[in-house]
């Protein structure tokens, strides 16, 4: 059928259906080339059931998308007076993050929205009858099964309970299943034990007063993929709103971090993209990326200056967007040029700009002069925040130390569930504690450790400085860590269980793990992942590591994922699939020709990944194998990875 006309700003639909009216709505729809493959479940949290008030709540909710910049928004809401629609079904929404899909990938999901809050108990009643209908009718239509189609919002996100934590997949889906089948559903779990941890509250509150500094009244939302990107690879806080723009001819939609500036080609919402990929350590001198290059340093108060000895460093450096521009300070009679950075302050003698130096270098000074230009530069860079530098403060020593970036806006107070906290935002992290306990600082990236992630950085380990960058001594020598180098066996990662999980997959038959095989996948991780949960996939691994760090479960370990098939191991024909755990590695889409470049990310997530089988299976350094030895085969993935150093991570396990 053709769709029902929208209305404002993002575009909604704004029109109830009953029951009745669904069913004949979704059996005719016309979904255009491209039809969703998933639905993300989700619970509005506010409005909740006592609040709503049909299209009253609809425009208001509308309208709060419009205000945050939303171009669209979920699909259909759910509640007691009947189906909602918003945004049309055949164009992709914004509800999920990488959820989202992305039409490039070839994919997309609908957004679903239960009215209320479900963290302590099940939906129900007309609310959850209207929810069934929706996805029941939906997995009809496009005859994809309830547990290959719905997921959830908190899959695609570790700050959200979405769709409450009583609401549980196997519940989902066997309720849609009986409907489906025209049987009576099972009967529902047991309540869950307790709500919300605080902290979890804790953090997604000071998430959204961190993001507030720079980027407004968007603030931090977790269904957006920038977001979601930006907090899985630590690339720090916003510096800047997102923000939709015609580039190069395109209508991109981007948003600069402090260690990278994300976008996207609109309307493809999930498939975040990152501008220091598209650089590639160079200056382009016209395209796409000199257009967001200059649009970056706008965003941070500076025209862009290819010829500056601080623009290039900078660049090169991912030391992220200005501060403002760049100005002269004088020191016991020596004129300096400085400019603050999102990760560092550079500076260099008005003698000679070609030297430029990194303010983090100072962080152990002890002579009369350089401690003098230390704190000189460290004022200069707060005022460059709109605050003012004091030495005496517990944020401002704690920050010099932890290596956080430069500040972003002045420190303050906020209540939090009645609590007030103190609290001051830096490009790489947040300081808060407790009003009266002043000297009591917590860091927003342990707090985020709690929770299962690291968003601010904490896994991007820098050498001792007061602003987080690495020592490097001038414009002309970057930060490259070289392909044999092993990074700490340290922890701070996580697993993202990707939604769909992949088809090629089967049972174990009985056998345990006793091998680790890794594979090198060409291309960028996103095109990996989607080729991988493809209904018709017949490879996939278990894990996905990809360059930047991210560590991605698309099968269970308890199944039998389908990436080696039988081969000679040890002397006789084994099927290596049932007995062994597999893991693609990233790398370039021009890979082996291409170099994979710096792997430092990449193999601290391998490793943390690998010591963890370790210790669950049993299983030693000698049982990682590679899958090009085991296919006779030259291809290797030894570029950029050190093969005792991953081993010496299996060995490592307790008892």
């Amino acid at each position: 059928m053709t769709d029902f006309p929208t209305e404002g700003s993002p575009p909604f639909i704004n029109r109830r259906l009953s029951i009745e009216e669904w069913k004949r709505y979704v059996a005719t729809y016309d979904f255009g080339p491209l039809a969703p493959s998933r639905l993300v479940l989700h619970h509005t949290f506010r409005p909740d059931e006592r609040s709503w008030n049909g299209l009253t709540t609809m425009r208001g909710m509308q309208r709060f998308y419009a205000s945050q910049g939303w171009p669209a928004g979920p699909h259909v809401f759910v509640a007691a007076d009947g189906i909602w629609l918003a945004t049309p079904m055949r164009d992709i929404g914004v509800h999920a993050g990488a959820g989202n899909g992305s039409l490039a990938q070839g994919w997309y999901s609908i957004g679903l929205e239960m009215v209320g809050f479900f963290d302590t108990r099940l939906p129900d009643g007309a609310t959850w009858q209207h929810a069934l209908t929706v996805m029941g009718e939906l997995s009809r239509r496009l005859r994809i099964p309830p547990r290959a189609l719905i997921s959830f919002h908190r899959d695609y996100t570790s700050l959200k309970s979405c769709p409450g934590w009583a609401v549980s997949k196997e519940w989902v889906w066997t309720q849609v299943e009986a409907y489906l089948a025209g049987v009576a559903p099972p009967p529902p779990p047991p309540p869950p034990p307790g709500g919300l941890p605080s902290d979890e509250r804790l953090l997604e509150a000071l998430l959204d007063q961190s993001y507030r500094c720079k980027a407004g009244s968007q603030g931090y939302n977790p269904a957006w993929a920038f977001h979601q990107y930006a907090v899985q690879q630590s690339l720090g806080m916003p510096m800047g709103p997102g923000v939709m723009e015609t580039i190069a001819g395109k209508r991109i939609n981007y948003q600069p971090f402090a260690r990278d500036t994300l976008f996207v080609e609109a309307p493809n919402w999930g498939d975040v993209q990152t501008l220091s990929a598209l650089l590639g350590g160079s200056i382009p001198p016209a395209g796409l990326g000199r257009e967001l290059l200059e649009r970056t340093y706008r965003a941070g108060g500076s025209p862009f200056r290819p010829d500056w000895a601080f623009h290039q460093f900078a660049v090169i450096n991912r030391l992220g967007p200005p501060i403002g521009t760049s100005e002269i300070i004088t020191v016991d009679g020596q004129p300096w040029a400085y400019q603050v950075f999102a990760v560092d302050t550079l500076y260099s003698p008005t003698s000679n700009y070609a030297d430029v130096r990194l303010l983090s270098r100072l962080a152990q000074a002890a002579d009369g002069p350089t401690l003098r230009l230390r704190e000189a530069l460290l004022a200069a860079t707060y005022r460059k925040a709109g605050t003012t530098y004091r030495p005496d403060w517990a944020f401002h020593q704690l920050a010099r130390s932890f290596g956080i970036g430069s500040p972003l806006c002045g420190s303050q107070q906020v209540q939090i569930e009645g609590a007030p906290f103190a609290l001051q935002v830096y490009a790489l992290d947040t300081l808060f504690n407790l009003v009266p306990n002043w000297s009591q600082v917590r860091r927003l990236r342990d707090l985020a450790a709690l929770q299962g992630l690291s968003p601010l950085g904490s896994v991007r380990r820098t050498t001792a400085g007061p602003l987080g960058a690495s020592p490097t001594t001038s414009a002309s020598a970057p930060m490259v860590i070289p392909g044999d180098h092993a990074p700490p066996l340290t922890d701070g990662f996580h697993i993202v269980p990707f939604t769909p999980p992949s088809p090629a997959q089967g049972p174990r038959g009985g056998q345990r793990v006793q091998v680790i095989v890794l594979h090198a996948v060409a291309g960028p991780v996103a095109t990996t992942l989607s080729r991988m949960t493809d209904p018709g996939a017949r490879f996939a691994t278990h894990y996905v590591v990809s360059i930047a760090g991210g560590i991605y479960r698309l099968v269970e370990e308890s199944q039998a994922a389908q990436h080696a098939g039988v081969v000679d191991l040890n002397g006789r024909r084994v099927n290596v699939d049932v007995i062994s755990i597999g893991i693609a590695l990233e790398r370039p889409a021009g890979w082996p020709a291409q170099s994979a470049g710096s792997t430092d990310m990449q193999v601290q997530a391998l490793r943390w990944l690998l010591r963890n089988l370790g210790q669950r299976y049993r299983l030693g350094g000698e049982t990682l194998l590679r899958w090009g030895s085991l296919a006779g085969s030259n291809e290797s993935v030894r570029d950029g990875l050190p093969l005792a150093a991953l081993r010496e991570a299996l060995d490592q396990r307790e008892g």
